[in-house]
């Protein structure tokens, strides 16, 4: 039997799901950034930016809806429960392979970066990727383009 009490509908299904902070809805509608990720741009206001955060604050769609909405690289290292992000700019992240030691040295990993555009090609690792990816202990990362695609890509 069917419950004939009808209750009000607080939002209408289309505010329900608006797509806020989806990385393919950044890009394609021009939706907005989620709050979380409002912030997180607040922090990496510009090229070369870095911050930590907590681990759970920060994932590589977040970093992929900031790529769609800037046009910029972002990139995720991870230690324990932080996470170093690095804010690049439409064809890098600053980051070369004595950087990229130290950071391996105190014991982060590279969990990922983003690059811009749609498409399989903004997903392929280029020869810079390799050589950072070289610098660490572990042996794969990802690229997430600006849709919130993404690939895994391993050492050479």
């Amino acid at each position: 039997m069917i419950n004939s009490i009808e209750k009000p509908i607080e939002l209408p299904i289309e505010q329900k799901h608006t797509g806020k902070g989806n990385p393919n809805a950044v890009l394609t509608f021009g939706v907005e950034l989620n709050n979380r990720q409002k912030d997180l741009l607040e922090k990496l206001s510009e090229f070369d930016s870095k911050v930590i955060v907590d681990k759970k604050s920060v994932n590589m769609a977040d970093l992929s809806a900031l790529t769609a909405h800037t046009g910029d690289e972002f990139a995720l290292f991870t230690k324990g429960k932080n996470r170093l992000i690095i804010r690049g700019n439409s064809s890098m992240v600053n980051l070369d392979t004595e950087q990229a030691k130290k950071l391996a040295a105190q014991g982060y990993r590279w969990s990922g970066h983003t690059h811009p555009g749609t498409g399989y090609n903004c997903l392929v690792a280029s020869l810079g990727d390799h050589e950072i990816l070289k610098c660490f202990k572990h042996n794969t990362s990802v690229i997430y383009n600006s849709q919130g695609q993404y690939l895994t890509f391993q050492k050479e």
